[in-house]
């Protein structure tokens, strides 16, 4: 069992990436990690101060069995959902059924499950904040189901918000952050129709686009302020924060 003195967070999407980095980042400074991933983060795994279990957020009965084996503690500081997946990326008419239906259940329907869990167990949460997106509010062409479930996702922040008073939540956009989905967006073609997807493009390997380590620490310590300089439930995009 976490040692009750630390501090405890729960981050999902650990394996890579910025969940990977934040995770990194916690550990770091003393804090406790729990985290789920399908893969499991190889540089994390030998920590003491870390827990985790393996799960498929795309599977709802393994994210239910796993939420509930890796939390052995009645209150946490902080929650982190963090994982996603972009699916598809293109123009909504190619867009499978089965492919939108998956990014909807992984970026959204899994992180109900996990936030049902501690309503239903008692577990005392005093932050969660959900990484979305800024194709959430852009409406940008191509970002189909990815833009829908990080939209579908600020609203169900914010009535969780409106639900859960004893609980900050905020649903953060991060900014670009090279990451393998960003490998996947720039292994596309180029096309005039995706001005956002030439972007990204062009601020690979710039600062517009940091490394996972350096915007870890950013995006932590701007969650360590979010309680007192936003309202619970609200969409932020970390690029218009101080």
């Amino acid at each position: 069992m976490a040692d009750s003195t630390r501090r405890r967070v729960l981050i999902t999407g650990v394996s890579s990436g910025l969940g990977e980095a934040l995770a990194t980042y916690y550990l770091q400074r003393g804090w406790y990690v729990y985290g789920l991933s399908r893969r499991v983060p190889k540089g994390l795994i030998d920590d003491e101060n870390f827990r985790f279990v393996s799960v498929d957020l795309s599977a709802f009965e393994s994210v239910v069995l796993g939420i509930r084996e890796l939390i052995d503690v009645k209150s946490l500081d902080l929650v982190i959902l963090n994982a996603g997946i972009l699916g598809s990326f293109g123009d909504m008419v190619d867009a499978s059924l089965e492919t939108l239906h998956e990014v909807m259940d992984v970026n959204l329907w899994s992180n109900k499950l996990i936030i049902d869990f501690f309503v239903q167990e008692e577990i005392a949460v005093q932050q969660i904040v959900a990484i979305s997106s800024g194709a959430s509010t852009s409406g940008a062409r191509g970002w189909n189901g990815y833009g829908i479930s990080k939209a579908a996702l600020n609203m169900m922040i914010k009535l969780y918000a409106a639900e859960l008073p004893d609980t900050h939540f905020t649903a953060l956009a991060p900014g670009l952050i090279d990451s393998p989905m960003q490998e996947d967006l720039c292994s596309q073609d180029n096309s005039p129709h995706y001005p956002t997807l030439n972007r990204i493009k062009s601020s690979r390997n710039t600062d517009a686009m940091p490394q996972p380590d350096k915007a870890a620490k950013t995006i932590a310590q701007r969650i360590s302020n979010l309680p007192e300089t936003v309202k619970s439930g609200e969409f932020m995009d970390i690029r218009k924060m101080k």
